[in-house]
């Protein structure tokens, strides 16, 4: 769930607090997601990670507002140094553990209005600082250990109006509430936790031999997470695994991609890329107004989307892609990045909804002075793109 323009959007804070330069080198400053380095943080603090050749893993990155998935292959060299390849294309959603607090917090409100004494036009006012304090204790207290086998207790704060300090058919005593922990499991939790196992299923239906799943992540640290993953897969032979400080997998990992940044060995695209370029024209699928005639009476279709990474197919940490073109002197050209989410592949580099095409970044490309070169005449251009790290690199050679 991390865009292209994200990326460049951090990089660019980086040069502007002066944390690097822009005449840097791209490797002061290295990006990495955070299920990657997660995963890396596994291997090196979990004892229970003794993943053979060949074998899979999967981390769920559980987080306050996003569940993001990603799947790994183990593959070892002649060495016995491993290395992880994405296998399948990764998943992410907004599953997060705030909407658990959202749940929560319906819930009390509605258990609330029916202890507290209305005021004189016949509405129940809920004081807003007291009901915080009962959110905070919640989230801070009773979220992280809830595991189905306690109810939890809420004590009501000085600042609510009761109607009786108990009343046993509301689960009020003494000033404090109960909430069950069937209804805490079925009307808080199990909505989120059950479409986190969904997203988890779902993409283990494009692994092949999956043997762990990870755990990391504020919300990833929830016992009743651990459980119920455990008691969906674990019948199947994958273990659940939840690391120390979970919370901590993401920031520990990316010092570890800092020593080690060729661990990850292959990514999967989530996206097609390509560049704006003219192919031949056809009659029955292109429209006129993208046709031109080049010189000699050539006719050709402008605005094509020329692909040079194709969405779900995995790409290595140093692959370059390239694709040769003609430009015709003098007149500089300029190189347009685009990319497309769609199942399909792309076939007109036009920024539209229908097509779901954006440009990624735009660079010019001047024409050199060259000689015994003619207004008019040809020159060869080579597109060089490097995709297997996360940020994208784009060189040009001109007359090569």
């Amino acid at each position: 769930m991390w865009s292209d323009q994200a990326k460049q959007t951090m990089r660019q804070a980086a040069i502007d607090s002066g944390l690097i330069s822009s005449s840097d080198h791209r490797d002061r400053l290295m990006l990495i997601s955070e299920p990657e380095a997660a995963a890396l943080y596994c291997e090196k603090t979990c004892d229970k990670f003794d993943m053979k050749d060949g074998e899979e893993f999967m981390i769920c990155d559980a987080g306050g507002g996003t569940v993001d998935l990603i799947v790994f292959k183990v593959e070892h060299d002649a060495d016995g140094k491993s290395v992880f390849r994405e296998s399948t294309r990764g998943l992410g959603e907004t599953c997060g553990s705030m909407f658990i607090d959202l749940n929560f917090r319906k819930l009390l409100r509605k258990r609330l209005k029916k202890i507290l004494r209305p005021s004189p036009n016949g509405k129940v006012v809920i004081p807003e600082g007291p009901f915080e304090h009962m959110m905070d204790v919640f989230v801070d207290s009773s979220k992280p250990l809830f595991d189905n086998t306690d109810d939890i207790y809420c004590s009501v704060p000085m600042g609510f109006d009761l109607l009786r300090t108990s009343d046993p058919s509301l689960g009020l005593d003494e000033g404090t509430i109960t909430f069950t922990k069937e209804e805490i499991q079925c009307e808080v939790f199990d909505p989120v936790i059950h479409r986190i196992i969904q997203l988890c299923k779902q993409l283990q239906k494009d692994t092949s031999n999956l043997k762990a799943i990870f755990t990391v992540g504020g919300f990833g640290s929830s016992a009743y997470l651990y459980q119920q993953l455990e008691k969906e897969f674990s019948p199947e032979g994958i273990t659940i695994v939840q690391p120390d400080r979970p919370e901590m997998a993401v920031a520990r990992g990316a010092v570890i991609f800092g020593m080690n940044p060729t661990k990850i060995a292959t990514r999967v695209p989530r996206l097609w890329y390509g560049i704006k370029s003219t192919y031949p024209f056809d009659p029955e699928k292109d429209p006129e107004e993208y046709k031109v005639i080049r010189p000699g009476g050539l006719v050709r279709c402008d605005n094509r989307f020329s692909t040079f990474v194709e969405r779900g197919k995995p790409l290595d940490l140093r692959s370059c892609i390239i694709r040769h073109f003609t430009i015709y002197a003098p007149h500089k050209t300029a190189c347009s990045i685009f990319s497309s989410p769609s199942e399909e592949e792309p076939r007109y580099a036009v920024p539209s909804e229908v097509n779901e095409v954006k440009r990624v970044f735009d660079c010019d490309i001047p024409m050199p002075d060259l000689p015994n070169v003619r207004p008019g005449d040809p020159i060869p251009l080579t597109i060089k793109m490097y995709f297997g790290e996360l940020e994208h690199r784009v060189e040009a050679v001109i007359n090569d």
